[in-house]
C-alpha cells in the first residue's frame, strides 16, 4: 500500500523509521532534514501542515532545533602535535641529534679556520681585520639571537595555537 505520505518518506514502517509518539507519522530522520533544510518542497509543505496540526510535533522540532544549534556551535581542536609519536621522536631523538651534530661541525670548522688562520704567510694586519669582521658578525648575532629569546620569553601570544 502506497500513498504520498509513504513515498515522501513521512510515514511508514514504525521499525524502519523511529518515529516520537503523538508526531502525526512525521520521523526523526525527516525532523532533521527538515531543520537542515534538505527537504523537497513537498515534502516541506507535508511537515509545515502536520506542525500545524500537532503541538507535540512543534515541541519536537523546537527540541532538535536547540540540539542542532548546541550542536553545530561545537568546533573540536585538533590532537596535540606536542603530544604524538612523532613529536616525542622529534623531542628525544632527532633534535639532540641535530645539537650533537652541529656542534661537532661548527668545532671541527673553527678548529680548522683556526689552523688556516695561524699557518698562513698573510701579514699581521690582514689577519687583525679579518678577525675583527669576524668577531663583530658573531657578536652581532649572539645580541640579536639573545633578543629574540628575551621576546620570546616575555611574549603574552606565546601560548595561543594557530
Amino acid at each position: 500500500m502506497t500513498g504520498t505520505h509513504e513515498e515522501s518518506g513521512l510515514t511508514g514502517d514504525r521499525n524502519a523509521r523511529a518515529e516520537p509518539p503523538g508526531t502525526s507519522g512525521v520521523s526523526r530522520e525527516t525532523l532533521m532534514r527538515y531543520i537542515d533544510g534538505e527537504l523537497s518542497p513537498d515534502e516541506r509543505a507535508e511537515v509545515d501542515a502536520a506542525l500545524a496540526r500537532s503541538t507535540e510535533l512543534e515541541r519536537e522540532l523546537a527540541l532538535y532545533r536547540s540540539l542542532h544549534e548546541d550542536l553545530s556551535g561545537i568546533q573540536l581542536s585538533g590532537p596535540d602535535p606536542r603530544r604524538s609519536i612523532w613529536g616525542a621522536v622529534n623531542r628525544r631523538l632527532a633534535r639532540p641529534m641535530g645539537w650533537i651534530f652541529l656542534t661537532v661541525g661548527v668545532l671541527a670548522w673553527f678548529s680548522h679556520v683556526t689552523f688556516v688562520y695561524f699557518t698562513s704567510p698573510a701579514p699581521s694586519w690582514e689577519k687583525l681585520a679579518t678577525s675583527a669582521v669576524g668577531i663583530g658578525v658573531l657578536l652581532l648575532f649572539a645580541t640579536v639571537i639573545h633578543d629574540r629569546y628575551r621576546e620570546w620569553l616575555n611574549d603574552p601570544y606565546n601560548d595561543i595555537e594557530r
